[in-house]
């Protein structure tokens, strides 16, 4: 979420008023609304239990165990790795070795033997997941490199992968008809899906009257700051800090709820009265900061991680 988004969006809140004072200025006004965002950004992320953008995250599993598991009954069966974070895009790399101390005899397990268990399908030629929530958190590893000899967690996998939604903001503007973009965060634009065969990410420029769509053919680096070339040149010019993304429109309403709930904390939107016989009720039809943040809970609900 951006300020310029979340006072476009229709909530019912004076944005203008906050923070509240007669001497704030237009760059103090922006730097509040900011850390609303920031505040709201990490409300969605609670309560997912992970960030849904697009991360490179590094993961140790002990196995066999509750996280790997390996068949008894079919040692020629591929093993199932289950990760922390959810929708696994790619998986970059594993390694193995004895679960002693120190560690050592490392191995690095070929390209080829491991992939996603459930790739995510993607929309419109794109790697991206779907706004539906869907995609998996399991990566399928080739047999032989995990097995019962060592016993139960007799081995110690690392795993590095990708996962979640593309989700970056531009670092330098960017003129039409431009096929490149600079960004803060490459991380997922340029994989290529293990179940379509799909080559980049396509997702949308949130630049008010010259939003857009974009698709990525390839991009700098891996993950962090970088480029992403573009499979047909911008239709609009973009200033920095405009937002990118592939993140389902759901979440960003999620993070706007959340916004609003911080936003009334102070109390100047809604108050509350007593009714006789005693019940509780908002003056005016106004919702409560709670009300705000339970919807914004609920609309998660498909995305929370849960194992």
């Amino acid at each position: 979420m951006t300020p310029e988004l979340l006072t476009q969006a229709p909530t019912g809140v004076s944005w203008s008023t906050i923070p509240s004072g007669s001497n704030v200025t237009d760059q103090q006004r922006t730097a509040e609304l900011a850390n609303i965002c920031a505040r709201a950004t990490a409300k969605v992320d609670e309560c997912c239990r992970q960030p849904l953008r697009a991360t490179v995250d590094t993961l140790t599993l002990p196995g066999p165990g509750p996280r790997v598991y390996v068949p008894r009954d079919s040692p020629a069966g591929p093993c199932k790795l289950i990760l922390k974070r959810w929708p696994v895009l790619e998986v970059l790399g594993i390694q193995v070795c004895p679960n002693t101390f120190p560690r050592s005899g490392w191995a690095t397990i070929p390209v080829g033997m491991f992939e996603p268990a459930e790739p995510v399908s993607g929309m419109y030629g794109s790697v991206a997941p779907a706004s539906a929530g869907e995609g998996g958190q399991g990566v399928r590893l080739a047999p032989g490199y995990v097995d019962w000899y060592r016993g139960k967690a007799g081995y110690l996998l690392e795993v590095q992968y990708v996962n979640g939604w593309p989700h970056t903001g531009l670092t330098a503007g960017a003129g039409e008809g431009a096929t490149e973009l600079q960004v803060d965060d490459c991380t997922g634009w340029a994989v290529t899906s293990a179940a379509s065969g799909y080559t980049g990410a396509t997702g949308t420029v949130y630049d008010a009257a010259a939003q857009e769509v974009i698709h990525v053919q390839s991009a700098s680096a891996i993950a962090g700051p970088g480029t992403l070339t573009l499979a047909a040149p911008l239709q609009y010019s973009h200033s920095p800090g405009v937002m990118v993304s592939t993140l389902p429109q759901t979440v960003s309403w999620a993070a706007i709820l959340f916004a609003c709930s911080i936003a009334m904390t102070r109390g100047a939107t809604a108050t509350t009265v007593r009714e006789i016989p005693g019940r509780a009720t908002s003056t005016g039809g106004a919702k409560t900061p709670a009300d705000f943040a339970q919807k914004a809970a609920h609309v998660l609900g498909n995305f929370a991680r849960i194992i």
